[in-house]
């Protein structure tokens, strides 16, 4: 009875305590939903929850991620990704997509602070991977126009420009004004760049980010467009309205990043505008930048105001440090290293979607597996019945040619016994002699018969036929076939390898043409067989029946020599 007492007080008070844990979701939640409308009171919002209210991984991770979210929007730059880390981690553990694609999306942001743009392509294309599988498209637009944005940032135009209609069109779909504007924006500064017969283009695309930027009273969106028109109009000598635009950018500018920037672009439509004081005090002012490419906007700009106002020593010292800045942004251009990283993504991506449908896959494989195998099973039982059916035809032939060959040999041999030891009239030796002439004409076609059934001939067709269908074979003609056929050669023409090895002084490999010459094959399919040139072979033969046959007789080839000595 006391037992179960107890048992129910512990029960209960592990509910109670259950009930009242005070989890930080709520705020973390809350803290979400300013996100997207006051950035910076999420911002301010979540510095206020201590690290000792987050009693779980959950909560960490969700923190982690939010906090990384709320300083990209407050255009924070964002260096250390230790946070970050925590997110994608607890989220890849529990593989909730959802999340994983925010996670690396902001993981590449970090990246594309610290300018380490090859990883930062990694991260966004994972997360591309990760929203198309839970088809948000809203994000998709997003990560795109990063991915993007990179792409642009190393004068990659066209795919950069690819990449923004693929935004363009997510950006339509999710009506999204604010994606739309910005991209734009970028397309438009990717028609600025094309050259003066594309100006028309970007300031149709940038006057409609433009508009569209004023109507949701986007600042850095209305900083961003006017940025662009203003950097339009200077390319296209409207000096005046490239500076009313450029003032418009700066009182919109949050970013201070883009501050400088800014700077150096109202400087340079003053300049236009030939008001160098003006320009001057903006270009100072842009020097604080610690981008080198801007940098090297600004001195060379400070240069040609030097050089306008006949300041000749300044104007050198601004054209070495525009040369030096310039040199250092070319350094940190990582087009290459982006397309590398770029080829190896779309190859993890194939691996990924690989992985993704394995299941599906691995079953088709299966299936596919298990009835090839079974066909190649069947197949290979016929092919096996075939070559043991054919194989007992072949022995019984050859029995019987054995058995016919021997009695030939029998008969052959009683007639020529009875020719030479009976005394009979001369028109009975002209019948037995006929006779015996029959026989050995038959056995000689039993012979041959049985050679082109042998091993060794067979191997030598196949391998004639493979060099005259691909010009090379897997087979080779080694010592032990040469043997047979000398072998075969000796049955069929009564030893005549010995006979000739008596007579002539014949080395071994000149036996073995000797041979070749004896059997049907013509001599250009020889070089198939002993692996040298058709010449060769002919120089061969020539001086074999010169020099060892001593024939004199030069219109008489060896194979016809070998004939007579049958």
């Amino acid at each position: 009875m006391k037992s179960n007492t107890l048992a129910i007080l512990i029960l209960a008070y592990c509910i109670l305590v259950a009930c009242t844990r005070t989890s930080p979701n709520a705020q973390l939640v809350q803290a979400d939903s300013l996100m997207q409308k006051f950035p910076d009171s999420a911002l301010r919002f979540l510095q206020k929850i201590r690290p000792e209210e987050l009693n779980s991984l959950e909560d960490r991770a969700y923190h982690a991620l939010l906090l990384t979210e709320v300083k990209d929007k407050n255009f924070i730059q964002q260096t250390e990704d230790s946070q970050i880390r925590i997110a994608v981690q607890y989220y890849d553990s529990i593989k909730d997509i959802p999340m994983q694609a925010k996670s690396y999306y902001y993981w590449g942001c970090i990246r594309r602070d610290q300018n380490n743009h090859p990883e930062a392509l990694k991260k966004f294309f994972t997360a591309i991977t990760h929203a198309q599988n839970i088809s948000d498209n809203k994000l998709a637009g997003y990560i795109y126009n990063n991915i993007a944005n990179l792409y642009l940032l190393q004068r990659l135009n066209e795919q950069a420009d690819s990449i923004y209609q693929i935004t363009e069109r997510l950006a339509i779909q999710e009506k999204d004004s604010n994606l739309l504007a910005d991209v734009l924006s970028q397309r438009g500064m990717i028609d600025i760049n094309r050259g003066k017969e594309y100006y028309s283009e970007a300031e149709q695309k940038i006057l409609l980010a433009f508009k569209i930027s004023r109507h949701i009273a986007q600042r850095n969106l209305m900083a961003k467009t006017a940025y662009s028109l203003s950097l339009l109009y200077g390319r296209m000598n409207m000096g005046k309205e490239a500076v009313e635009f450029a003032k418009l950018s700066l009182n919109n500018q949050d970013n201070v990043k883009m501050l400088y920037r800014g700077y150096l672009l109202l400087g340079d439509a003053y300049y236009k505008t030939v008001q160098y004081d003006s320009a001057l005090i903006y270009l100072n002012k842009a020097l604080y930048s610690r981008d080198h490419s801007t940098k090297a906007g600004i001195y060379m700009r400070l240069a040609d105001i030097a050089q306008k106002q006949g300041k000749l020593e300044q104007a050198l010292e601004m054209e070495r440090k525009y040369s030096a800045y310039l040199d250092s942004a070319q350094q940190k251009q990582q087009g290459a290293a982006i397309v590398i990283t770029e080829k190896n993504i779309l190859i993890q991506r194939k691996q990924s979607e690989f992985k993704t449908n394995l299941g599906q896959l691995y079953y088709y494989i299966t299936t596919g597996t298990a009835f090839f195998l079974a066909l190649f099973l069947v197949l290979l039982k016929c092919y096996k019945k075939k070559v043991i059916y054919y194989k007992q035809k072949e022995i019984e032939m050859g029995k019987k040619l054995e058995e016919v060959l021997r009695q030939k040999n029998e008969q052959i041999s009683f007639l020529q016994k009875e020719i030479a030891l009976h005394h009979y009239s001369q028109t009975e030796k002209q019948t037995l002699k006929e006779e015996l002439h029959i026989l050995k004409t038959e056995r000689q076609a039993l012979l041959k018969e049985s050679y082109e059934h042998s091993e060794v001939c067979v191997k030598m067709k196949r391998i004639i036929q493979s060099y005259k269908k691909t010009d090379k074979s897997n087979e080779r003609f080694d010592e032990e076939d040469w043997k047979q056929l000398i072998a075969e050669t000796d049955i069929r023409w009564n030893d005549i390898t010995i006979r000739l090895a008596a007579k002539y002084p014949l080395s071994q490999d000149e036996i073995y043409l000797c041979c070749l010459h004896l059997t049907a094959i013509p001599t250009s399919h020889f070089r198939y067989l002993i692996e040298c040139s058709r010449d060769a072979i002919y120089k061969k033969g020539k001086r074999i029946l010169e020099q060892k046959m001593k024939c004199t007789d030069k219109s008489i080839s060896l194979r016809e020599f070998l004939e007579q000595f049958l």
